[in-house]
Order: C-alpha cells, then structure tokens, then sequence
C-alpha cells in the first residue's frame, strides 16, 4: 500500500508532466505515463481520480489560484509549484478534504519538489484560499 502521501506524489508527477505534453489528451498521456509507477489497484484508482479531477476542472481550480495570487500571476508560478497548487485546490474544492491536511500535504510536495522558498509560497497562497472562503464557490 502506497499511502496518500504517494499517490499525491505520482499525482503530482503525473500532472507536472502533462504541462510538457498537453498535445495529447489527459487519457492518452496517462496511459503513457503510467507505466512508469508501480501501484497496488486501488492506489491506482486514487492516482486516476487526482490525476483526471485536476485535469477536468483545471479552469476553475486555476481561477481559484489566480484570484488569491498577491502581486503575481499565474504563469509566472513554477510548474512544480503550480502542479502542487491545482492538486491541494482539487482536494479541498471537489473532494471536500480538509484544507489543514491538503495544505499540509502540498507544503510536504513542495520541500521535496521546488525551489527554496516555494513551501512557504505555496503554504500562504493556499491559506489564502481556505480563509477566503473561495473553495466553497
């Protein structure tokens, strides 16, 4: 059993690449990808729903972003950061996890993923969101 830390991680592995690869549909690139982790079948199910639940809504979940960035933009937020982002909003707003745990989770993502500094971004950017009651729309 992987864990939910490690799905969050193939997750996020699986969502950062697709940035490089948005020529292919979320299935063809998943099918692809997903040879390269090895996963119990319903830790592949977790993985999936992550993976395809950012991809499904990643308009709305990038709105959310965007509108409780503070002096920044989107597309100036490194890929990795912004992966670790979408996931965590994905989290909270559809699959309803507390923010305490998807936050802590993302700031985790971070530290092992970003550069020095992207944590605690992330870590504010995402509080942001919880206290701005934007994850209820």
């Amino acid at each position: 059993m992987l864990g939910k830390r490690k799905v969050r991680k193939f997750a996020f592995e699986l969502i950062f690449g697709y940035e490089f690869n948005k020529e292919e549909t979320p299935i063809s690139y998943y099918e692809r990808a997903y040879d390269n982790f090895v996963c119990e079948d319903d830790e592949e199910e977790s993985v999936k729903s992550l993976f395809f639940g950012v991809c499904q809504n990643i308009e709305k979940i990038d709105e959310i972003i965007s509108n409780n960035l503070s002096g920044w933009k989107i597309n100036r937020i490194s890929k990795p950061a912004l992966s670790i982002m979408r996931i965590s909003v994905f989290e909270i707003v559809f699959s309803k996890l507390h923010p305490a745990i998807s936050i802590n989770e993302a700031v985790e993502l971070a530290k092992e993923f970003c550069e020095d500094g992207a944590a605690s971004y992330i870590n504010g950017v995402l509080n942001n969101i919880a206290k701005n009651n934007s994850i209820n729309d």
